[in-house]
């Protein structure tokens, strides 16, 4: 009987530690660069299933395994922003904040406070989500919400409640899945702990279908994408010195094909080639002839070289050869851009008959910035980019979410990635790699936005901060427990 016990205990933790791993790698597949949306829905079941019958000590291990495999989602690509030590923040930094949570929610449950339960943890995750957002020097990248943008349905929630939305659905299907597998022999309050969340579930995918199923913006507008991959000698964040006419003619010479074709706006990628200041202003004649000999809106990315720093600018020029703004990137990325000097205005300006905002590639990873953009009544977002070439799809994807977010249409052409354009809905109209030829164009008739805020827009971070509120109070209440209590075991 009691080889027989010991036998049972050794299984059990076997099947704990199967569960946990399993956990780890559908996070790893839901988080990688090419995410599995179905994968997110489903990675939190198994842990949350062995923690909720496990030791205190016992869930921190099994949220060490699963985290940590989950983190190879992606590792590699991470670890060339943050570094090794980087990583290793990241690696506890996550440990600690999943455990927490974990901890947390287990407790509710052996408690049998499943109604609380259902709620604490999708909640904490959309309000860890939240603070991550506020305060990452990388904004909404790393989110959970990325990995649906390939299931519209879910990701139309966040033109109310943004990523936070998207997170706590996904976290509240997790929750309920597993409460109900714990509790299969009792069924606590069937209504209230199982009932409300489905019906929560099933509204916000209702919602999703509902405004996909209004159909194709009206408005459209002629746009042109050209990238080259090869036309520059500057990588990424480097000065070098002025480069020949022959980058920037080579990239003119996009523009008579691309407006033959019936673009009126045509987009460069950003960093097309470092300029000093006398040649910055050579290039910006040649670019305004270019523009008016083709009767087109012309918007290019470069890097102005000063005294003492450096500038990721956005040029766009009018038909008549003007040049009619001059955008500065708000948000550099750490390490890479150090020696840019960061802008601080946003740029709205009105091109046939709509209004068209411009950014440039991180930039469009801060919601902030996407609801700036929407509170100032954009159609669409002309967006410069340049990529590493394996995050292709995973960073046009956030840009792409900013536009449900924001209610507007992006037009992304990225060098080492993906020439893309969405409309409001997530929806991609078209797209093509940088790396299929040595120059390549799409012209496109993109959707335009309908020009008004979205409720996420109007009200902000709402969602999210009422996640954080109602997580801590969860928590506290604990101190007051109510009903059975039940001590685990490993």
């Amino acid at each position: 009987m009691l080889r027989r016990d010991q036998m049972r205990k050794r299984l059990d933790i076997l099947w704990r530690i199967g569960a946990a791993i399993l956990s780890g790698v559908l996070t790893a597949l839901a988080t990688s660069l090419e995410p599995h949306w179905w994968a997110a829905w489903l990675a939190p079941i198994p842990l949350l299933i062995a923690v909720f019958r496990s030791s205190y000590g016992a869930t921190w291990i099994w949220v060490a395994i699963a985290t940590l495999i989950g983190l190879t989602g992606r590792a590699g690509y991470d670890l060339m922003f943050l570094g090794p030590a980087g990583e290793a923040v990241v690696a506890l930094l996550s440990v600690a904040g999943i455990g927490v949570v974990m901890t947390f929610t287990r407790a509710m449950v052996q408690r049998r406070r499943y109604l609380l339960a259902v709620f604490f943890y999708p909640a904490a995750a959309a309000g860890l989500d939240t603070i991550v957002a506020a305060i990452s020097p990388h904004g909404t990248a790393g989110s959970l919400a990325y990995s649906q943008m390939k299931f519209l349905p879910a990701i139309q929630i966040a033109a109310a409640a943004g990523t936070a939305g998207i997170v706590f659905t996904l976290d509240l299907f997790a929750a309920l899945v597993a409460i109900a597998w714990y509790c299969q022999a009792e069924r606590p309050r069937p209504w209230a702990v199982y009932g409300v969340p489905s019906l929560i579930i099933i509204a916000v995918l209702g919602y999703g279908v509902a405004r996909l199923a209004q159909g194709e913006d009206v408005r459209t507008f002629p746009v042109g994408l050209a990238v080259s991959d090869v036309a520059s000698p500057a990588p990424h964040g480097a000065a070098g010195t002025n480069p020949s006419n022959k980058s920037w003619t080579e990239y003119a010479a996009t523009i008579p094909g691309l407006a033959n074709a019936g673009a009126k706006i045509v987009v460069w990628p950003e960093k097309i080639a470092p300029l000093d200041q006398p040649g910055a202003e050579r290039v910006r004649e040649l670019l305004g002839d270019a523009a008016h000999e083709a009767g087109v809106y012309l918007v290019a990315g470069v890097t102005v070289t000063g005294a003492d720093h450096l500038e990721n600018r956005a040029w766009l020029f009018a038909p008549s050869g003007e040049l009619i703004a001059d955008y500065a990137k708000q948000h550099l990325v750490p390490g890479f851009e150090a020696r840019f000097k960061p802008g601080d205005e946003d740029v709205v300006r009105p091109i046939l008959g709509a209004r068209f905002g411009i950014a440039i590639c991180k930039d469009m990873d801060f919601a902030q910035l996407g609801l700036a953009y929407s509170r100032l009544g954009v159609n669409a977002m002309l967006v410069p980019a340049y990529d590493f070439d394996r995050d292709a799809w995973s960073h046009a994807s956030m840009a792409v979410l900013r536009g449900v977010e924001g209610g507007f249409s992006v037009v992304r052409p990225a060098r080492h990635g993906l020439l893309i354009v969405s409309d409001r809905y997530g929806r991609v109209v078209d797209h093509k790699a940088s790396a299929d030829a040595a120059v390549v164009s799409l012209e496109v008739a993109a959707p335009l936005g309908p020009g008004e805020a979205t409720p996420y827009a109007r009200f902000g971070y709402w969602f999210g901060w009422l996640c954080v509120a109602f997580s801590a109070f969860a928590a506290l209440s604990l101190a007051n427990p109510s009903g059975k209590s039940s001590t685990g075991h490993t």
